[in-house]
């Protein structure tokens, strides 16, 4: 990650030695869900001022940077609650470049699994696996695990399961190597 910033400041360094007049080079890269880095790519004039607004516009953090020369801050915004951030860059002359961003990812399920009770001991298990990677079903009778299985196929599953004389409720469990985890339940 640092060389990669390392690269971007040494490009934007190349860029704003062309740049001509007032013009400010300022950069706001939005490199992980809630870490933003602001950088000038040549010496500021004045005094320059960094905001951070929430979505009602009120101030969450304010940074004043009296740098001589060109630089790059790096701002960690996991301690903030979910939500939409504006982030501000300023200097005597007025607002030199302001850009939007969320401090989270929105995550959507990479598996949809649901399971069915169809008669006596008989369970039905559908699984869609959007992520086309293998899956772990676990099959348990209370806390006991009874069965477990790796599914290679890429799609998903369909199968019925026999379960002669559970002692307890039957719970299903699929598992991903990407971390998705869901416990179900025909009840």
């Amino acid at each position: 990650m640092k060389k990669l910033l390392s690269m971007l400041f040494v490009a934007g360094m190349a860029t704003g030695a062309f740049a001509t007049g007032a013009e400010k080079s300022v950069e706001i890269i939005h490199s992980d869900a809630a870490k933003v880095t602001v950088a000038m790519t040549e010496a500021p004039s004045s005094t320059v001022i960094v905001k951070i607004l929430d979505e009602e516009n009120r101030l969450v953090l304010r940074d004043r940077i009296n740098k001589s020369e060109a630089f790059a801050k790096r701002y960690d915004l996991n301690a903030l609650p979910k939500g939409t951030y504006s982030v501000e860059v300023l200097d005597n002359s007025g607002v030199l470049r302001t850009t939007t961003f969320q401090n989270f990812v929105d995550e959507k399920p990479s598996v949809y699994s649901r399971v069915s009770l169809l008669e006596d001991n008989k369970y039905r298990l559908l699984v869609s696996n959007l992520s086309a990677k293998a899956f772990t079903v676990s099959i348990y009778d209370g806390d006991k695990l009874i069965h477990s299985e790796k599914v290679a196929d890429a799609q998903g599953l369909h199968k019925i399961y026999n379960i002669e004389k559970p002692s307890a409720s039957i719970s299903f469990r699929v598992t991903t190597e990407g971390g998705f985890d869901k416990y179900l339940s025909a009840l």
